[in-house]
């Protein structure tokens, strides 16, 4: 069977229905980790259930196995007694941590055997085609119900270091991650992998084999290669779990070459871009008919047993060619996927920028009209200020009279009532304005203050996701990956449907604020005059008539609401002034946020760059070793059909 063993990354946090213990079984002295069997029981003898023995395995060589990252990039993987080998190295692919996890159990009495499946692995896109399985699991039987467990995924994962972009990132988004370089193991114990639930498992799982997926209903490839919703999808409607199957026990007590007799017909069924298997079947055939020749002493007998085995070798080289076939058109659309998912992410990228610049220009605009506005206000108020010098309540006392007085209904004084009274009812007509204004004012305010706090909150919102969808992109995830699309998901809904949205029609009413707040101290000016203006008036009727006090009786009263309106005037510009300065603060924090975006997306952008080139090189080593393996399977067929003409040249 071809595997090729990929690098995992163990990102995800689903539950688990069982409770584990992560402390038994995470150490062992040396003497007894020399041979498996002296280490399960080691590990075992003293638990008193079968879950607790099999999680002291499962946690032995979680803590203990690490994964054979040259071996993996190499393509020199350990064909034989991979067990024995990841115990003496302390290092595997999955199919030694996987055998390892099924001898031990087995010598500890408990019925295990492997899996090999279809495993997600970073380079995998949603719709994305599976052909060969590549990864290895194991399923073991408790109290009497078959679990899953992958001891793999649950020691750790393979990361990716670059130590100074890894520092620049913690400095400047004071987050804790990794960017792309080269492939290294990390240890990251994961209790979740041992007895999860098996339709949590088929999210990332699925078995060649698909009667274990121990369930009721099988779900087809298709659905996996959707992608995670398709497959929680699926198993709303189809959830009803099949863990005591007496079929599964039979099959776990075939023999390796009985089980791939079994398994092949079903796994080609199940895909049939997986023609390979039935290659394996037929060189197993081919090699017991050579066998059965070349024992038999009956020539004829014989000699049918090498024509039968003729044709079956030749069935089998046919299916490794077809497999063969597969190569050139699947590496083809994997990198057409991989460029169109650079392609995706960089136009993505480069519209968070320009969003981020505009925002940033924006935003400085504002910041500088604020400033504008705000040197205006503390000008305006330091001129109304100047109105006060030599106004008193008792300046009319001091004015000098005429020495012709006027009488009261004189011409003169007449018209000064008037231009008195007219400018009081246009005072008050100026106030209906003002307080127009100040509602509207009020108002808008009111909505800014609203919007404001739903701002922050979507700002907030925006952000996180967008440092968590940096942090999943630095780990090598793409455009079409299940968390990738999540984070950007909640970033767009939340920064350019709503924070955009938001600050939008804030802006609008902040400008609505400034121009009403213009037409009113405008308003308030000419209130000033009005009054400055009636002060006049009454000194001058002072000027003519100093001995009619019942008009000029007002003028303290008058005064004093002058000096009022004054400093409500000033107290106004004051609001506005406190007002601008807030708003100019908020401008500058809108504007580091998107200058911060704006050097997300640049961690974003490079993560990209490295996933593109490192996943391309991916590629082509797995097309490599697609290849190479595929030869290596023609070679064992030349070899059978060597010794066939070997036999029948003795028979013969």
């Amino acid at each position: 069977m071809v595997r090729f063993l990929l690098p995992v990354f163990l990102f995800f946090s689903f539950s688990t229905a069982a409770q584990i213990d992560t402390t038994t079984g995470i150490s062992a002295p040396k003497d007894a980790s020399r041979n498996y069997k002296d280490l399960a029981h080691y590990l075992c003898d003293a638990q008193s259930s079968e879950q607790a023995k099999a999680n002291a395995i499962y946690n032995w060589i979680t803590h203990n196995i690490k994964y054979d990252v040259a071996a993996l990039q190499s393509g020199k993987l350990v064909s034989e007694k991979q067990a024995e080998h990841a115990l003496k190295n302390h290092k595997a692919v999955c199919e030694g941590y996987a055998m390892l996890f099924t001898a031990m159990c087995r010598e500890a009495g408990l019925n295990a055997v492997n899996v090999e499946g279809y495993a997600k692995d970073w380079t995998f896109d949603n719709g994305d085609k599976l052909y060969i399985p590549r990864h290895m699991w194991c399923a073991v039987m408790i109290n009497g119900k078959w679990q899953l467990a992958d001891p793999t995924w649950g020691a750790g994962g393979l990361v990716q270091k670059q130590p100074e972009i890894k520092k620049i990132i913690n400095k400047v988004l004071h987050i804790h991650t990794w960017s792309a370089k080269n492939l290294k193991f990390e240890f990251k114990y994961d209790p979740q992998y041992f007895m999860q639930d098996p339709l949590v498992f088929r999210l990332r799982h699925l078995p060649s084999d698909p009667i274990w997926q121990l369930t009721d209903s099988l779900m087809p490839l298709q659905i996996f290669e959707a992608g995670d919703s398709a497959v929680l999808t699926f198993n709303k409607s189809y959830n009803k779990l099949n863990q005591s199957n007496p079929e599964l026990l039979r099959i776990s007590g075939l023999d390796e070459k009985q089980k791939i007799f079994e398994l092949a017909d079903r796994a080609y069924a199940y895909n049939n871009r997986f023609p390979v298997i039935l290659a394996v079947k037929q060189i197993y055939k081919a090699t017991s008919e050579v066998e059965k020749a070349f024992a038999d002493s009956d020539i004829q007998t014989g000699l049918i047993l090498i024509n039968d085995a003729q044709h079956v070798l030749q069935r089998s080289n046919d299916y490794i060619t077809d497999q063969k076939k597969t190569f050139p058109g699947q590496y083809s659309e994997l990198k057409k996927v991989n460029k169109n998912a650079n392609q995706d992410a960089k136009k993505y990228i480069r519209a968070i920028k320009a969003d981020d610049k505009r925002g940033i220009a924006q935003c400085n605009k504002y910041a500088k009209s604020a400033s504008a506005k705000y040197n205006k206000a503390k000008k305006k108020s330091s001129e109304a200020s100047k109105r006060k010098q030599g106004v008193s309540p008792g300046k009319i006392d001091n004015v000098e009279t005429a020495k012709i007085q006027k009488k009261r209904n004189s011409p003169e004084l007449i018209v000064l009532t008037d231009s008195f009274n007219a400018r009081t009812i246009r005072f008050a007509d100026l106030q209906k304005n003002i307080d127009t204004r100040d509602q509207r004012i009020k108002s808008l305010q009111s909505q800014n203050g609203i919007r404001l706090d739903s701002l922050g909150q979507y700002i907030v919102i925006a952000d996180s996701a967008l440092l968590l969808e940096t942090v999943s992109r630095l780990n090598m995830h793409d455009s079409y990956n299940d968390e990738v699309v999540l984070w950007s998901g909640i970033f767009k809904s939340n920064k350019y449907a709503k924070a955009d949205t938001l600050q939008k029609y804030y802006f609008i009413n902040y400008d609505t604020i400034a121009s009403l707040t213009d037409e009113r101290m405008k308003i308030q000016a000419l209130q000033l005059d009005i009054y400055k203006k009636n002060l006049r008036t009454l000194e001058q009727y002072r000027k003519w008539n100093s001995n009619d006090t019942a008009f000029t009786a007002q003028y303290g009263s008058y005064v004093n609401d002058y000096l009022d309106c004054i400093n409500k005037y000033n107290s106004n510009w004051a609001d506005f002034s406190a007002y601008i300065k807030a708003n100019k603060k908020l401008f500058a924090g809108l504007s580091k946020i998107n200058r911060k975006e704006m050097k997300i997306a640049e961690y974003m952008d490079m993560a990209e760059d490295t996933r593109k080139k490192l996943e391309e090189k991916t590629l082509v080593k797995k097309q490599a070793f697609d290849n190479k393996e595929n030869e290596k399977q023609a070679l064992a067929v030349k070899k059978l059909q060597k010794q066939l003409h070997e036999i029948a040249d003795q028979k013969n």
